[in-house]
């Protein structure tokens, strides 16, 4: 930024001011500084690095809903039912690949899919057999009246082989799924769609348990951040059905 701040002052300078009228200095300035900028932003997303003057950081940009931000394919860090999570579009590619990319995940490692209910699952091409639809009843918060479904977050491995969702399963053929207990973010699923949402930090780091952790990760890279206060991480309950029996990979 400093050699592009020392660029354009060169070139402002190097215009002889005294032998042109101002609005034909600024004409000859114009195109250079124009050029000099387009040539920071080519540096810039090469070297996948987005410029701090992002729209998307813009003061008006803040104010509007995560939903707008999602159903737009931008990524968001806010509270979810087990920590901080950094949240995108299940059903958009490159908004997955750009979490990949931010949390530096290995690539083999799936994400969790938050989905609004059973039937989401339709959108991915998965049709669960009777003796899977069982333990789904038992597992999910189908109904949260009647207290229905395990306390705690659940996840639930099922059988996705469809190649086009190879972005989300990497190539092992099935899927980790989980209808969250809140309520309200349920209903932002049922809006937007499935979400993945794996929790806000790099691979390998702690995470975050505030905003200005999350910040300190992902920066300018996040399009908003939702303030829930402090947030300790518990992870959820992982169960692989894809047999029709249940395996219990995490309790």
């Amino acid at each position: 930024m400093l050699l592009y701040i020392a660029a354009n002052v060169f070139i402002f300078r190097a215009i002889d001011g005294r032998s042109h009228s101002s609005s034909d200095t600024l004409i000859t300035f114009a195109p250079r500084f124009l050029l000099l900028t387009a040539l920071l932003y080519f540096i810039c997303y090469w070297k996948e690095e987005r410029p701090r003057w992002q729209w998307r950081n813009t003061t008006w940009r803040r104010g509007l809903q995560v939903g707008g931000i999602l159903r737009r394919g931008g990524i968001v860090v806010m509270s979810t039912d087990t920590t901080y999570g950094i949240v995108g579009s299940a059903l958009r590619e490159r908004t997955v690949n750009e979490i990949y990319r931010l949390r530096k995940r290995d690539l083999n490692k799936p994400f969790i899919v938050l989905i609004a209910d059973k039937s989401d699952l339709k959108k991915f091409g998965v049709a669960p057999t009777k003796a899977q639809e069982k333990i789904l009843d038992k597992v999910w918060p189908v109904c949260v009246r009647t207290r229905t479904g395990r306390p705690g977050p659940t996840s639930v491995i099922l059988p996705c082989p469809n190649e086009r969702f190879a972005y989300l399963h990497r190539g092992k053929n099935s899927l980790a799924f989980r209808v969250p207990a809140k309520r309200e973010l349920r209903m932002l699923l049922r809006r937007i769609g499935p979400l993945v949402a794996p929790s806000a930090n790099p691979q390998g780091l702690p995470v975050a348990k505030n905003i200005s952790e999350a910040r300190a990760y992902f920066g300018h890279h996040v399009g908003f951040y939702q303030d829930s206060g402090i947030i300790t991480a518990s992870p959820s309950k992982l169960f692989d059905i894809t047999d029709g029996t249940e395996k219990i990979l995490r309790a």
